[in-house]
């Protein structure tokens, strides 16, 4: 059954010149092929040079073949079709969504004249975009919904929650990136945030320092819910798989291999900016007490019935702290905590703060008895987490929750931060 699942894309033209629809079409391949595990078919209309991080110098049909997936010379119109750059036609699919963009704006349009004007180049929106098409295809395949890939469905990276086809949605010039993370976990989140990064337009990547924590090694499954892991990647260690490909696009890492916890303690030369993607409590709660500037964490859902659902919370400044956030629990087994009167009034208020229940495990559906890894969960969730700090870099509206799902993509709930906007933890310039 799972391996019935085929995703195809077309891919227009109007690549060469844009970052933000290689972006698209890689992340596309790259997270449809670890859902779809019939394949990712894509047909090239022009196979021109990429120039984004992960495929800079390689030919748009190369690019696809490095990611895993495969070149087609036709589409078939039993399976669903995103299309990524300029195709005046619709072709062949049993769903078509054409992935569309414009500054911080990402979304899927079902007709030509339905695109967002695609000429403010932002790579999130691009990532965004992707998600959001793999998801409607996934959706559309696995529970035969009526409305996957066949609705306008889009977000702002800019404004969450608000009409992300009007103009204030839209967002500045990118001019800004930053330049100085913590990556806490490199599982489903943690390499979800390093392929975004490695998307971005930075001037020099030589100029971002990155500290890379995890002290796991991969395991079989994790292939299939890291963007940046392999089979060649079994029984490493996560830091080193993640370092070695950042490496390769220039930045510079440092990697530490213990588990994060209450002991760890920031050093002043040390990013001050951290990007949580773990799925303990107790570690979530320590962010608060390692000496970070600013923590910007996702949590996704992990149940077959909520993993298209994702929260990210935004610390320092905020009136909301960690240990609030993820207050401990007692240490009874899961079932009798669940079932705790405590327990159940903490999940209704953090459900009633986010808008959405979500817990804190990697987003990945059951399908036929084997995990079919959501990695789109985790690249959308990433899109949100990184312009969350770019928001600040460009004077932008903080937000300290967001919350939304999958099912139900136009609906955010955004909670603004009261408090004055995060100082700066380092940045650096954008190419475009």
């Amino acid at each position: 059954m799972a391996e019935s699942y085929v995703l195809q894309i077309e891919a227009g033209a109007g690549l060469r010149d844009s970052i933000t629809r290689q972006a698209a079409l890689l992340t596309a391949v790259n997270a449809g092929r670890r859902a779809f595990l019939g394949g990712v078919r894509v047909r090239v209309r022009e196979d021109a040079p990429m120039s984004t991080g992960w495929a800079a110098g390689q030919s748009v049909a190369a690019a696809v073949r490095s990611f895993g997936g495969e070149i087609a010379d036709s589409l078939d119109e039993r399976y669903p079709t995103l299309v990524v750059g300029n195709e005046p036609t619709t072709p062949p699919g049993s769903i078509t969504a054409r992935l569309t963009w414009d500054g911080w704006r990402g979304g899927l349009a079902r007709l030509p004249d339905e695109r967002l004007p695609e000429a403010a180049e932002f790579p999130l929106s691009g990532v965004l975009a992707a998600a959001l098409g793999v998801s409607e295809a996934f959706q559309h395949v696995h529970y035969r919904s009526a409305d996957a890939g066949l609705r306008q469905a889009g977000l702002s990276l800019w404004l969450p929650g608000a009409d992300w086809r009007s103009a204030e949605a839209q967002g500045p010039p990118c001019l800004y990136l930053p330049s100085r993370l913590w990556l806490v976990g490199l599982g489903h989140l943690g390499q979800a945030y390093a392929w975004t990064l490695g998307l971005l337009p930075f001037e020099e990547t030589s100029d971002v320092t990155l500290m890379l924590q995890d002290h796991d090694t991969v395991t079989r499954a994790n292939t299939s819910t890291g963007m940046l892991t392999d089979g060649a990647a079994v029984a490493r260690k996560k830091t080193r798989v993640v370092a070695e490909r950042l490496e390769c696009l220039g930045f510079r890492t440092s990697i530490t291999e213990r588990a994060f916890g209450e002991n760890t303690m920031r050093l002043p030369i040390e990013p001050g900016l951290a990007l949580a993607g773990v799925d303990q409590h107790a570690t979530r709660r320590s962010l608060g007490n390692a000496g970070f500037g600013s923590v910007i964490d996702a949590a996704l859902g992990g149940r077959k019935d909520n993993y298209l659902n994702m929260t990210v919370r935004s610390f320092f400044p905020s009136s909301m702290s960690t240990e609030a956030a993820w207050p401990e629990l007692p240490p009874e087994n899961a079932e009798e905590v669940a079932g705790q009167p405590a327990y159940r009034d903490l999940a209704r208020r953090l459900a009633a703060e986010a808008g959405i229940g979500v817990d804190a495990r990697c987003g990945v559906v059951d399908v036929a008895g084997r995990a079919a890894a959501a990695a789109f969960v985790g690249c959308a969730a990433a899109a949100f987490v990184i312009s969350e700090e770019m928001r600040v870099l460009h004077n932008g509206p903080s937000y300290k929750v967001l919350a939304f799902s999958l099912r139900t993509p136009d609906r955010v709930r955004a909670v603004r931060n009261e408090l004055p906007a995060p100082a700066h933890q380092g940045f650096t310039h954008s190419r475009t």
